[in-house]
């Protein structure tokens, strides 16, 4: 009988210490995949940013050029006036036809200050529409979200990392 008890409480610890580390290794491959799906978080993260900022750095060029088509467009109004006060000034200066050169003078100024206010407001008009769909709210970039891409906040266990890479 103390032969059986002690058999049985062997097998029992024997049990026992099979439970245990079955738990222990499925708590270590928890805590390996608790690991990878971090990893994985901050590389997309990283990812994310990256393309974010490469949008960022487009757009920019996008104002950058919209500022030089303005530039050009203010030095060809100026260039386009100085060059349109000539023969306006020189019907001006003859007495008949002087009433007919400043009526003409104002209707071409008007039309010329239309026609370069359109050119800015276009361009403006571009460069915020490129940008607020490169970095916009609205328009973040739905592509980088993945279904199959795990949010860490979805994990049951905390993982410590010691050394910090970021």
């Amino acid at each position: 009988m103390l032969l059986a008890s002690a058999v049985v409480l062997v097998v029992l610890c024997l049990g026992l210490v099979v439970l245990a580390a079955r738990s222990f290794r499925d708590a270590d491959q928890a805590l390996l995949d608790g690991e990878r799906a971090v990893r994985r978080q901050r590389a997309w993260a990283v990812e994310r940013r990256v393309y974010l900022d490469s949008r960022t750095r487009i757009a920019d060029g996008v104002q950058v050029g919209t500022e030089a088509v303005a530039f050009g467009s203010a030095l060809a109004r100026v260039g386009h006036t100085a060059a349109a006060r000539i023969p306006f000034g020189l019907f001006r200066a003859i007495p008949v036809t002087r009433a007919r050169a400043e009526r003409l003078q104002a209707a071409h100024d008007e039309k010329a200050a239309q026609m370069y206010d359109a050119i800015d407001s276009v361009s403006a008009r571009i460069a915020e529409g490129v940008r607020r769909r490169l970095t916009g709210v609205d328009d973040s970039p739905r592509e980088l979200r993945s279904s199959e891409q795990p949010d860490v906040l979805e994990v049951e266990f905390e993982v410590r990392d010691e050394i910090d890479p970021g």
